[in-house]
């Protein structure tokens, strides 16, 4: 519940997909390092598609929808931090303009199999 209180649609909107009155996916905006001032233009781009809905473009229109959003609430910059083997997320991101700006190899174990974050960054 935290988390959807601190999005609210004035600063860190988050947007969902419904689907046969579902919610087939969804995109956030979050705020990063929070307090720090010089950060303040920048924003964390999150989303989720859910499995069944890959691969229809709805998590493309998501995210241009929520690129337009960030533009009219005056951030400057936004990035995605997704797992170096998600090749489907890279896709996307690259397609929509965002490039990589950053790489930390193998931080992350899902039970012994180890994989890195990429950022991905668009400026706007």
């Amino acid at each position: 519940m935290q988390w959807f209180r601190d999005h609210t649609p004035n600063t860190y909107p988050i947007f969902v997909y419904e689907q046969n009155q579902q919610v087939s996916a969804w995109v956030s905006l979050s705020p990063y390092r929070q307090g720090r001032k010089a950060l303040q233009f920048t924003a964390e781009i999150s989303y989720y598609v859910h499995n069944k809905y890959k691969r229809q473009g709805i998590g493309s229109k998501l995210i241009q929808h929520a690129i337009q959003e960030a533009r009219t609430l005056q951030f400057k910059n936004l990035f995605a931090i997704i797992l170096d083997k998600n090749k489907l997320s890279i896709h996307v991101l690259s397609k929509l303009g965002f490039q990589q700006w950053g790489h930390l190899p193998g931080i992350a174990d899902f039970d012994g199999v180890e994989c890195g974050h990429v950022y991905y960054g668009l400026k706007l």
